[in-house]
Parts: structure tokens; C-alpha cells; sequence
């Protein structure tokens, strides 16, 4: 290795061979192909993906021992996941301002979006376009507040662990990467077939009953409860942060449709 490549060009640290010990960065001197170069996350993410949908807990276990240098950062994985719940989850049928005002008993949701283009003077399918793109983009910072909520409620039950917050904020955020992923799917599906979610409660169910399912197994592997006690603590969390998830949506729907 010449004398310019004793320290990494991007820590300081000094070198003892073709990649920094301190922060991973590969030097001149390393061998690295194109595709390393050009797509170094896609092991990350393979792997990441894997151990999400094969083994919940895996990935907040692999922090907690000091291992997750193979796994893709949580919280990162959540905000490339949202964007794409709403190109494939949202529409007329999927999650949007759109269904919501269908689903409204009151009506309530869609005079107000009617009285607030006439009072802009915008036509309304251009006022509900742009309603739409407030929404998402609110809901999308409120997500971040909703795996805190998570993470506190996670950190809470597991409390006699004493296991670091990271652990119980990255088990929060894998929570969400799934659940956002099992909407996606739902979402999507119900959008090309047309389907109104609402008047289905048992498809509806679905999602829940699997979400239950899969924290119970997370918290069973990621903090080692047995499982009627992982049952019981999932069921505290989701209660809980369910009346989180409400509240956050309606506030989303209220700052969309004031900024409008």
C-alpha cells in the first residue's frame, strides 16, 4: 500500500489493509467489480428482505449482538417503502384522501374539500389532486412519529430486558417495513380488482390477524418471550398505537385539507 493510502480518505483512521477497519470504506488498492461499485446495497437489501419476511426479530437480534453489518438500515428501508405504498397502494380503491371520503358516512370529508376549491376558486378534481399529494407527503413525516409511538410501546413492555432503545426502535421500524409491505400488497390487489375494502371487513381482518401473527413472532425471537407472553404484549402494543395510527391519519387528513 503507497504512503497516500495509509489513512482512509474518508474517517482518517490509518489502514492495516484494502479496506478501512473502522468504516468499512474500500481503498485504490481494493479489488472491487462493477457490480459492488454500481450496486453494493443489493446484498444489503436481499438479505434485509430475507430475514424481514423469514425471521421477525432476526434483524433487531443482529443489532442488538453487534451483527447487522450485512442488513440494510431500518429506518431507510421504511422511507423507500412509503413512497412505493403509494404508487401501488393508493388510487381511488387504495389508501388515499379519496377513500376515505367514499367511506364517510357523514359526507363531511368531501363537502369539506367541495367548500374549500370553491372558497380557492380551483376546480375540484384539480383541488382533489392536490389534496392527495398534501396528504401523502404529511402522512409520510407522520410515519416517522408512529414508529416512535412503536418503539416507545415496544420498549415498554420489554422493559425488564434492559435491552438498548436502538433495539426497540429498530424492532418499531421493521414492524412497519412489513406492515407497510403486507399494505402494498392488499392495497394494490383491491385496486386492480377493483374492490372497495371497506365493504369487505373480512379481507380487512386479514392483515391484522397476519400483523398480530408476525410482532408476536418478532418480539418471541428479537427479546426471547415465550409466546402466550409475546401474545400478550403484541396485543398491548397494537391497541395502543392503533388509536395512534387513527389519530395521526386524521391529522394528516386535517393538514391536507387546510394547506390545500
Amino acid at each position: 500500500m503507497t504512503g497516500a493510502a495509509m489513512q482512509c480518505r474518508l474517517c482518517g483512521t490509518a489502514l492495516v489493509g484494502p479496506y478501512c477497519h473502522a468504516c468499512g470504506q474500500a481503498t485504490p488498492d481494493a479489488r472491487r467489480g462493477l457490480p459492488e461499485v454500481l450496486l453494493g446495497q443489493t446484498g444489503r437489501l436481499t438479505h434485509t428482505l430475507r430475514m424481514l419476511f423469514t425471521q421477525p426479530g432476526e434483524l433487531a437480534r443482529e443489532i442488538d449482538e453487534g451483527r447487522d453489518r450485512l442488513s440494510l438500515r431500518p429506518l431507510t428501508l421504511l422511507l423507500n417503502l412509503i413512497p412505493l405504498f403509494f404508487l401501488l397502494g393508493g388510487g381511488p380503491q387504495g389508501f388515499s384522501v379519496r377513500m376515505f371520503a367514499n367511506n364517510d358516512p357523514t359526507h363531511q370529508l368531501a363537502a369539506l374539500a367541495a367548500r374549500a376549491a370553491a372558497r380557492h376558486n380551483v376546480d375540484p378534481a384539480v383541488f382533489d389532486e392536490r389534496i392527495e399529494q398534501r396528504f401523502r407527503a404529511v402522512y409520510s413525516l407522520l410515519v416517522v412519529v408512529q414508529v416512535a409511538a412503536y418503539g416507545l410501546m415496544i420498549g415498554l413492555v420489554e422493559r425488564r430486558k434492559r435491552k438498548s432503545w436502538l433495539v426497540h426502535f429498530a424492532a418499531a421500524t421493521h414492524y412497519m417495513c412489513f406492515s407497510f409491505v403486507l399494505s402494498i400488497v392488499l392495497f394494490g390487489s383491491m385496486r386492480l380488482a377493483g374492490v372497495n375494502l371497506a365493504m369487505h371487513p373480512v379481507i380487512g381482518a386479514i392483515p391484522m390477524l397476519i400483523n398480530l401473527t408476525y410482532l408476536t413472532l418478532m418480539l418471541r425471537r428479537a427479546y426471547a418471550d415465550r409466546v402466550p407472553v409475546a401474545l400478550g404484549k403484541t396485543v398491548l402494543v397494537l391497541l395502543v398505537d392503533y388509536v395512534v395510527a387513527v389519530v395521526l391519519t386524521i391529522a394528516a387528513l386535517a393538514i391536507a385539507l387546510g394547506t390545500a
